[in-house]
């Protein structure tokens, strides 16, 4: 097997990902779960769009690309601030609150939860070749699944979509202090399986997860299905590239 290399171009003010070289082989892998195994990122983005629409606030391609990859909470603070911008009037500092639309940061929360779970109830898309590769993985090595979804929602995604038959253990953005792009959630994932993040291999499909896992110490493959860069050690087309079987194969899996 050739050496592969890094994914170029790095994202501004991201981590740069270490080399995945020959030697390197995982005694985990832990998977994002939205855009990686489960087509969920359209829904998501609509997601996003019914709570900005509902307090005015525009929503378009921009947005949409500015907020891949983040937590409910993260896009919910986000909902707050723009609403105290839109509205100079209200005051968001003190109590965060935006009085002419009457939302608080938990309260535009509960509206993308509410909304998340309408739009996914029935709908839980498992990506093209995405459940063998988690089965295959798993014959070997310890499997996790660390999301930025809140801990019903991902419980919901992980059941539905037969994955939790084939993973140690999941964690979301409830579970830690802090959601992607920070580390916590890898190395929380890391920790339930009892593996040094160093050794782990993540698979992300996000800048704000790929640098979340790259900040933990992994080793990142990315996943591009719009051609934008993911920072990472090795960047993928999908989870049926052949260069990730070409991997798989030289560990032997």
């Amino acid at each position: 097997m050739s050496e592969p290399t890094a994914a170029d171009p790095v994202t501004a003010g991201s981590p740069r990902p270490r080399p995945l070289t020959a030697e390197f082989r995982p005694v985990a892998v832990i998977f994002d779960c939205d855009g990686v195994l489960l087509d969920t990122e359209t829904a998501w983005g609509e997601v996003q769009a019914e709570v900005f629409r509902r307090h005015d606030l525009a929503y378009g391609p921009a947005e949409e690309r500015g907020l891949k990859g983040w937590s409910a909470r993260a896009v919910a603070e986000e909902v707050v601030r723009r609403c105290g911008e839109a509205h100079p009037a209200a005051d968001t500092s003190a109590a965060k609150r935006d009085v002419q639309h009457g939302i608080t940061i938990e309260e535009a929360l509960a509206e993308i939860i509410d909304v998340e779970a309408r739009l996914l109830t029935g709908n839980m898309p498992v990506i093209d070749g995405a459940l063998e590769l988690v089965r295959r993985i798993a014959d070997h090595v310890p499997v996790a699944v660390a999301s930025n979804s809140t801990a019903s929602i991902l419980q919901t995604k992980m059941t539905t979509s037969g994955i939790a038959d084939h993973v140690q253990t999941w964690v979301s953005s409830d579970d830690v202090a802090v959601g992607k792009p920070a580390p916590d959630i890898y190395l929380e994932a890391a920790a339930r399986l009892g593996v040094d993040p160093t050794e782990c291999l993540a698979v992300e499909d996000s800048p704000a997860g790929a640098t979340a896992a790259l900040d933990a110490g992994m080793i990142t493959l990315g996943i591009s299905w719009d051609g934008e860069p993911v920072p990472s050690s090795l960047l993928l087309d999908s989870v049926t590239d052949p260069r990730l079987d070409e991997l798989l194969t030289a560990w032997r899996w």
